[in-house]
């Protein structure tokens, strides 16, 4: 064994698909289900740097439908990041959903896109069960804490993520794996003070109680392509491989797990990756309850 693969193995596709079917290359990678894909529906909160390049990425993988939550309105600060943001056109002022829905048009009009010009918790919480994947591109906890509250209770598969400077992070969330924390189980005291602070991209500076102005993040698009490419990535596995988790109570190797109770993360100043192991907390009032309950 060379440890490549032999011409022999792959199959043999029709010769009218290799050029034809646009997403012949990607039904070509052992385990994939385009059917899947196609009949999914992922709802993405927030749509700003990392929601851009997920929603980008999973449009043109041939995700079927989109619900998407935003209600911010696009800053010319928003234009170094955001690759569905054309800067030669005059989109500033205009709420950022509305930008993402016309350029996922245009990448893919097959895809069913429904926004949402709301605060997440102004939604109709019957939204999570429309949806197969949830999430997470926001700038602050609270909206995080709700997505995974949300998405725990009704047993949907979340996917937070995280970026400051040159650094990022993922973590997924599914309440089917026993004994799986959630995120709300890694959420510490100085976490929860600033619970309602929105530590933003742009807008104005928050100031603190004690006088003090918040910075803003710092961010580039390098930190946000990496993150989002692998939060779609982890959207697929989900996609993908439930049904065969279900059925066989592991995943499917072909596909890879989920990162299901661990953090990835990233730092561009080392060029590392690292993952670490997240604990379950047996007090945390999200997954250590009973339903029945409640």
């Amino acid at each position: 064994m060379t440890g490549k693969k032999d011409n022999l193995d792959i199959k043999i596709m029709g010769f009218e698909s290799i050029d034809s079917d646009k997403y012949d290359r990607q039904k070509r990678i052992a385990g994939w289900d385009q059917s899947k894909v196609s009949n999914a529906t992922v709802m993405v909160i927030g749509v700003g740097a990392t929601g851009n390049e997920l929603v980008k990425n999973l449009t043109l993988t041939g995700i079927g439908k989109f619900i998407i939550i935003d209600y911010d309105i696009i800053e010319k600060s928003n234009l170094n990041r955001c690759v569905l943001f054309n800067m030669e056109n005059d989109i500033e002022g205009k709420y950022k959903v509305d930008i993402v829905k016309e350029s996922i048009r245009t990448l893919n009009p097959d895809v069913e896109i429904v926004v949402y010009k709301k605060e997440l918790n102004d939604i109709d919480k019957n939204l999570y069960k429309q949806s197969n994947v949830i999430c997470s591109c926001v700038d602050n906890i609270e909206a995080r804490l709700e997505a995974n509250n949300y998405a725990h209770y009704y047993g949907i598969p979340f996917i937070d993520s995280g970026i400051d400077e040159h650094f990022g992070s993922i973590q997924a969330v599914y309440s089917e794996v026993k004994d799986a924390p959630c995120l709300q189980c890694g959420i510490s005291d100085k976490d929860l003070d600033l619970m309602w602070k929105k530590f933003s991209c742009t807008g104005q500076e928050i100031d603190s109680e004690n006088g003090e102005t918040t910075r803003k993040i710092a961010t580039i698009i390098s930190t946000t392509s990496i993150i989002g490419g692998i939060q779609s990535q982890q959207v697929i596995k989900f996609i993908l491989n439930l049904d065969h988790f279900k059925e066989n109570g592991k995943w499917d190797s072909q596909i890879g797990e989920p990162l299901i109770g661990k953090q990835l993360n990233y730092n561009g100043l080392t060029n590392k990756f690292n993952i670490i192991e997240k604990l379950k907390d047996p007090n945390c009032w999200t997954c250590s309850y009973k339903k029945s309950n409640s």
